[in-house]
């Protein structure tokens, strides 16, 4: 008799284990959903065999790199502050920095090298953004910083987001200096995030 007990309780013991795991999943699912930046969509991803695996979480850095990326060959336009229609260097900086979720910048070179904290060229971190003088006014150009003494910015010449490096001859003649703005005081510390 106790064998036939054991028989009909086991659909009811895997019908419990069900229940809390779904409570468990849906527990997690709402608390991802209020992390800043993380949905529970993009934490995972659908492979082939059908089981989810999670992909790694982003540093401040990758997804700055990642943003940036995604604007390499857009077109130069003087004023422009979108994708579709052109960007100049402002309003390229302008929307990396609303892709980020980070505060809105004024849409002028000038007026973003008056923001965040002066650093100097050997302390850059990804996120600073550096400063050129390109037309004889001080801090009339602006791109970011993305590591490994490079950064990306629109480019009137090239007519297009385009990356260079710091120590091309050109921008070492024509630097102004570097300056840090919010979110990126210590991109080691900084939140991952998941794409």
């Amino acid at each position: 008799m106790s064998g036939l007990m054991q028989q009909a309780h086991r659909p009811l013991l895997t019908r419990t284990r069900w229940f809390v795991l779904g409570i468990v999943l849906v527990s997690a699912g709402a608390w991802a959903q209020e992390l800043p930046g993380v949905s529970l969509n993009a934490a995972t991803v659908q492979a082939k065999s059908g089981s989810e695996s999670p992909l790694p979480a982003l540093s401040w850095d990758q997804r700055l790199r990642r943003i940036a990326n995604d604007f390499m060959g857009t077109r130069y336009r003087l004023g422009g502050s979108s994708q579709d229609t052109g960007l100049d260097c402002s309003g390229l900086i302008k929307q990396i920095w609303q892709r980020l979720g980070l505060a809105d910048l004024p849409h002028q070179a000038a007026n973003m090298a008056k923001l965040g904290v002066p650093v100097q060229l050997r302390d850059i971190q990804v996120g600073d953004l550096v400063f050129f003088n390109t037309t004889g006014k001080q801090n009339s150009h602006v791109g970011v910083y993305v590591g490994d003494g490079r950064f990306v910015h629109a480019s009137s010449v090239l007519k297009k987001v385009t990356e260079n490096s710091l120590s091309e001859r050109y921008y070492q003649r024509t630097f102004n200096g570097v300056r840090r703005l919010a979110g990126f005081s210590s991109v080691s510390d900084d939140p991952a995030f998941s794409e």
